[in-house]
């Protein structure tokens, strides 16, 4: 019940998103303490929850509770692969902090978690990726403020992991893909990484319906973020690979619209065209290592494309509307400029003179300065300039002083 009438009046009991309110409705009709309980409860559905009680609430818990109580609390909120990567850093963090509750965690024991990863040859990236799970979590239970003046986030030491293949080492690994039916799944997905740039769980996502063969097109519904979501254009590399595997897909019978193109078998391989290929990992593994490349990684095929395009100098906003969303900085980070165009680059900033002939001026130094030479070149350092293009100075207005960096000289044109 939750309207109780005391000494004369009607009072308000009730619970509304976990806080509860006992009140005063001040009158002693009960038919206008109906409408105002209903009045108040719907003003109490609107009020945000009280930070102090969220704070009392989730400071009890360890991180892992904490960690799936904030997860359940904002799935709503965030694409289901933040929640599993919520959920994944979770397990180290429980791991080391144990049934320590949220309250009781110090400045000292994040920078011990920071070693104790670090000792245990973690890429600082991921221990600053783990801490940064932690910290969303103190700072919804208004924890935060405690630790966050002497948290300092690790210094990335690791040259970057991606790489932007050669011609030659893409040819080497198609040619081996291609030579094994086991391989078609991986050989597709290839094609479609370094060809088209597509991230592997836009891959993952695909149906065949998002496949326009007449314009050569693809619809990329399913992306690392909605910024991903576009319409790349499909060359004759992707759209060969994409017909292989689809006139497999008919003799297999999973080639309806809204099937996956990459659809999950386990391993009895019983295909279920409605649910997605999880990865091609085993299959990816055997192919570079029979291509003697045992450490391109799948993601490198995303690199190769965007440095190709770079390379080629097609402007930014082109490279997104076919890549997907990059930011400026990981524009730096995905463009491995190859050798080739650094060697073109250099070839450039050739000088168009012939560089490597002495001049008559260099010769004099070398073999002794004539009486000419050491009165121009001390004349040169005096801060003069020669009789005619002073007067030619002169007469459009100038001193005819050069101005150098020797503060004495600056200092008389100053003065003068």
């Amino acid at each position: 019940m939750t309207i109780r009438r005391r000494g004369g009046r009607y009072w308000l009991d009730v619970t509304v998103n976990g806080e509860r309110t006992r009140e005063s409705l001040e009158t002693s009709d009960w038919r206008e303490a109906k409408q105002r309980q209903n009045e108040r409860i719907a003003e109490l559905s609107k009020r945000p929850s009280d930070p102090a009680k969220r704070r009392r609430t989730y400071a009890q818990l360890d991180v892992a509770k904490a960690i799936g109580a904030y997860s359940d609390e904002r799935r709503a909120q965030v694409s289901p692969r933040m929640v599993a990567y919520w959920k994944e850093n979770a397990k180290p963090l429980a791991a080391f902090f144990g049934d320590k509750r949220l309250r009781a965690i110090t400045s000292a024991d994040i920078a011990a978690y920071q070693n104790a990863r670090i000792d245990s040859e973690r890429a600082p990236k991921t221990v600053n990726g783990e801490i940064s799970v932690l910290r969303q979590v103190l700072r919804h239970a208004r924890l935060w403020y405690r630790l966050q003046d002497d948290y300092r986030a690790l210094k990335n030491t690791r040259p970057p992991a991606g790489q932007a293949l050669t011609d030659e080492q893409q040819q080497k690994l198609f040619e081996v893909a291609r030579s094994q039916p086991r391989w078609m799944f991986a050989y597709v997905a290839a094609a479609l990484a370094f060809y088209c740039g597509l991230r592997a769980c836009e891959i993952r996502g695909l149906r065949w319906k998002h496949i326009d063969w007449d314009r050569k097109r693809l619809s990329v519904r399913r992306s690392k973020t909605p910024a991903g979501w576009r319409d790349p254009s499909l060359n004759h590399a992707c759209v060969t690979a994409l017909s292989e595997l689809h006139q497999k897909a008919k003799t297999l019978g999973y080639a309806e619209p809204d099937q996956f193109v990459f659809p999950w078998h386990g391993r009895d391989k019983q295909i279920d065209a409605t649910r997605s290929m999880t990865s091609w990992r085993s299959a990816w593994r055997s192919l570079r290592r029979a291509a003697g490349l045992p450490d391109v990684r799948f993601h490198d095929g995303r690199h190769t494309a965007l440095t190709r395009l770079a390379e080629a100098g097609q402007p930014d906003w082109v490279i997104q509307a076919q890549i997907g969303h990059v930011s400026p900085q990981m524009m730096k980070t995905y463009s491995h400029i190859r050798r080739v165009a650094l060697d073109e680059a250099a070839a450039v900033l050739e000088p168009t003179f012939e560089f490597n002939n002495a001049s008559p001026a260099h010769d004099a130094v070398e073999g002794g300065a004539t009486d000419e030479t050491a009165t121009s070149q001390s004349t040169s350092q005096s801060g003069d300039l020669p009789s005619d293009i002073a007067e030619i100075l002169k007469e459009s207005g100038s001193s005819g002083w050069i101005r150098t960096s020797n503060p004495p000289v600056n200092s008389r044109m100053l003065c003068r």
